[in-house]
């Protein structure tokens, strides 16, 4: 590994310690990755090590072993969780523990085969398992980040089987903001405008938003206690985390029965860790009536019938089409990188974070009649385009354009 490309590395795992979760000494961390990328976990856990972490504990996910499973067990077997798993995350909600999770990039192909009932199984299990930990994150009430670690097969993916892990650093470092003199302020500039974004989008006191372009006519309709998030997220200590990086998104919490109408999806997606692509959802009083995919078919239906909620919208992210994620012309196939490309919406859980009630909806049945919607699942899915056109009606019965061919007007 040449000079150069060790120094981005260091730079990286310093951002997502510092501005990423905002790590405070004797603070511990735990990091999720998959075996080929431990060596960006590892990255990251010396970064909070010289940040003053107590601990740091690596938790590898490994998908050959999850596809053995699927071959050889039935989807019983599969849902099998052991207890300690919850005890695990009991101390770390307790203890306020850190997170970092790094996307699954490198070894997905191990699951290219896996049969998506068994893999409903497994990813249902593990979500009924950390439901608790989940629900804590979704309310910010603890720093958490995911993030991406480039590789080989991942660089091959974007970039073509010649490509190397040197080129495709090339492309990453602009859009994590690694080529500019000091990456930390560069992202606290960021921030600052999405946050201002939101501050605008809010004034507005907006009751829907219309989605139209060629293959989308949408309507997605939001209470009067609906905030927009964006740029970091507030911790109960006062202090702030990026929960994505990079991001470039705004988003919010929809009223999970108003989606009325059709949306197509524009990007490959990763459901249940199986690449889907050509989604096209069709909602009635909220709720998915019909999809069919051009690829992941099987995959979608096993994800839509994972619980109630799995049908129903939890987010709605607005995100400019002049981002650098956009601009570099790539498809990822990453959720974090492509939904950073495009505006997206989210089947699945909702978060009380954007809700300005959000204390008072300590339940799961205050939240759903507080129009927020509890899944134990969460999945983006990018719907945005060069012709994507928004319009928000406000509660005084004006409309207002907010995007046009993709991009901010507001």
């Amino acid at each position: 590994m040449n000079k150069d490309m060790q120094s981005l590395i260091r730079t990286y795992a310093n951002l997502i310690v510092t501005s990423g979760v905002s790590l405070y000494p004797g603070q511990c961390l735990q990091i999720k990755s998959g075996p080929d990328t431990y060596w960006f976990a590892q990255e990251i856990a010396l970064a909070a090590y010289e940040s003053g972490a107590q601990l740091v504990r690596i938790e590898t996910e490994d998908l050959r072993l999850i596809g053995k499973r699927a071959e050889v067990q039935t989807e019983k077997e599969l849902s099998y969780v052991p207890d300690f798993n919850r005890q695990i995350d009991f101390e770390m909600m307790v203890k306020d523990w850190a997170y970092v999770r790094i996307d699954n990039t490198e070894d997905r192909h191990w699951l290219e085969h896996a049969d998506a009932a068994k893999l409903s199984a497994y990813k249902s299990g593990m979500a009924e398992s950390g439901k608790f930990y989940q629900i804590s994150r979704m309310r910010n009430e603890h720093p958490w980040c995911v993030v991406c670690a480039p590789g080989p097969e991942w660089a091959k993916a974007v970039l073509g089987p010649d490509a190397t892990v040197e080129e495709f650093w090339d492309v990453l470092a602009p859009i994590l903001r690694l080529d500019t003199p000091d990456p930390i302020q560069a992202w606290k500039d960021h921030s600052d405008m999405l946050l201002k974004r939101c501050k605008k989008l809010d004034d507005l006191h907006i009751a829907k938003l219309h989605f139209t372009n060629s293959f989308t006519d949408l309507t997605i309709g939001f209470t009067d206690k609906h905030v927009w998030m964006g740029g970091g997220d507030p911790l109960p200590s006062g202090g702030w985390f990026i929960a994505n990086i990079p991001t470039e998104e705004v988003f919010t919490t929809p009223d999970r029965l108003t989606a009325e109408g059709y949306v197509t999806t524009t990007r490959p997606v990763s459901v249940m860790d199986s690449l889907v692509e050509g989604v096209t959802l069709e909602f009635a009083c909220g709720k998915v009536i019909s999809c069919t995919a051009k690829k992941g078919q099987a995959v979608m239906d096993r994800f839509l019938d994972t619980d109630e909620g799995a049908r129903y919208l939890g987010e709605v992210a607005l995100v400019d089409e002049d981002s650098p994620i956009a601009q570099s012309n790539h498809i990822f196939h990453s959720i974090l990188f492509d939904e950073n490309a495009s505006c997206h919406l989210a089947l699945g859980a909702g978060y009380p974070s954007c809700l300005a009630n959000a204390a008072e909806l300590n339940s799961d049945e205050k939240l759903l009649s507080a129009g927020c919607n509890r899944s134990l699942v969460h999945t983006d899915f990018m719907v945005g385009s060069a012709d994507m056109h928004i319009d928000a009606i406000t509660r005084d019965g004006d409309r207002v354009t907010i995007m046009d061919n993709g991009k901010f007007v507001l």
